[in-house]
C-alpha cells in the first residue's frame, strides 16, 4: 500500500512537470532547466512556508502564496531564457542547461548555509508545519490531493491545444514558425507564454513535492524529476492527455525498481539505470534518420 501510494504521488509530480515540458515542446523548444526549476520551486516554497509559520499565517493563504511565488519565479527564469533566444540569438537548449547548472549549486549553498535547519544532520531547510502539509489520503503512503490537481491540469491543457484558437496557433508555430509569422500570428506571445507556463509548472511541481512528499527541501530531492518529466512529454508526443498514463508507467518503474533495489541490496542506482535506458530509447525515437525516413 505504501509503494502504491508513493507511485501515484510521484506520478502527480510527473504530470505537473511533464505537462509543462509538453507545452514547451509544442513550440519546438526543449527545456533542459527542468531539474533546476523544480529545485527552485521547492526551495522557495519551503522557505516561504517557514517564514509564514513565524507570523502564524493561515494554511490556505500560506500555501497559496508560496505556490504562487514559486510558480512566478520558475516562469520568470524560463522567460529570461526565451528573451535571450529571441533578442540575443542565444541557443535555448544551451541557456536552459546553463541556467539549471547555475541554480542547483546556488541553492545547495543556501541550504548548507543560512537556510539549513538547526536540528539534525540533514542538509535541508526546516521542516514545514503539519498544517502546511498535504494530508495523506492513503496512509501510510504520501499520496495526497495533488493527484486531483495534476490529472485535471493535463486534461485542461489538452482541451486548450485542441479547442482554443491560441492553442491551435501554438501547435502550428511548433510545426512551422515561418508560416505562423507570415500568417500574422503573435509569435512572441506564443513563445513567451509557452516559456512562462513551462517554467511555472516545473516550479509548481517542486512546491507540490515539498508540501506533499518531503515536507522539507533537502539537497538533491529534485534528482531525476526534471529529466523524467521531459522524457514523459516526449514519449507522450507532447499530448498533455497522454502525459497521464505515461507518468503513471514511469513512476511505477521508478518506484518498484527502487523497492526491488532496497530488498535486493543492490550496490548501484537502478532508477538512474532505468532513466538512462528511457532517454536512450527516446533518442532513437527522435533520431534525424527516422524523421527523414518518415518524411520520405
Amino acid at each position: 500500500m505504501y509503494y502504491f501510494g508513493l507511485m501515484l504521488s510521484l506520478s502527480a509530480i510527473y504530470m505537473i512537470a511533464g505537462s509543462g515540458a509538453a507545452f514547451s515542446l509544442k513550440t519546438g523548444r526543449i527545456n533542459l532547466a527542468g531539474e533546476g526549476l523544480i529545485y527552485l520551486g521547492g526551495f522557495l516554497c519551503a522557505i516561504m512556508l517557514d517564514l509564514f509559520a513565524r507570523v502564524k499565517m493561515p494554511a490556505f493563504f500560506a500555501i497559496t502564496l508560496s505556490f504562487t511565488i514559486s510558480a512566478a519565479a520558475g516562469a520568470l527564469v524560463l522567460i529570461f531564457c526565451e528573451f535571450l533566444y529571441k533578442f540575443k540569438h542565444a541557443d535555448f537548449l544551451l541557456t536552459t542547461f546553463i541556467t539549471s547548472s547555475a541554480i542547483i549549486p546556488l541553492i545547495d549553498g543556501l541550504i548548507s548555509g543560512p537556510f539549513r535547519t538547526k536540528t539534525g544532520n540533514l542538509l535541508a531547510t526546516p521542516y514545514i508545519l503539519p498544517q502546511y502539509r498535504f494530508s495523506s489520503i492513503l496512509k501510510p503512503s504520501p499520496l495526497n490531493a495533488s493527484i486531483f490537481f495534476a490529472v485535471p491540469l493535463c486534461i485542461l491543457l489538452e482541451l486548450f491545444f485542441t479547442k482554443t484558437r491560441f492553442g491551435k496557433q501554438t501547435q502550428i508555430y511548433g510545426i512551422s514558425p515561418q508560416f505562423s509569422m507570415y500568417s500574422g500570428f503573435d509569435c512572441k506571445k506564443i513563445t513567451f507564454t509557452a516559456a512562462g507556463v513551462c517554467g511555472g509548472l516545473h516550479a509548481l511541481a517542486g512546491a507540490a513535492s515539498i508540501c506533499g512528499i518531503y515536507f522539507t527541501c533537502h539537497t538533491s530531492f529534485y534528482a531525476g524529476l526534471g529529466w523524467n518529466a521531459l522524457s514523459i512529454a516526449m514519449i507522450a508526443k507532447t499530448r498533455p492527455a497522454l502525459v497521464i498514463p505515461v507518468s503513471i508507467i514511469i513512476s511505477a518503474l521508478m518506484t518498484y525498481s527502487g523497492r526491488y533495489a532496497l530488498y535486493s541490496n543492490l550496490d548501484f542506482d537502478v532508477n538512474m539505470l532505468i532513466q538512462a535506458v528511457i532517454l536512450f530509447m527516446i533518442a532513437l525515437l527522435y533520431s534525424p534518420h527516422k524523421r527523414r525516413s518518415h518524411n520520405a
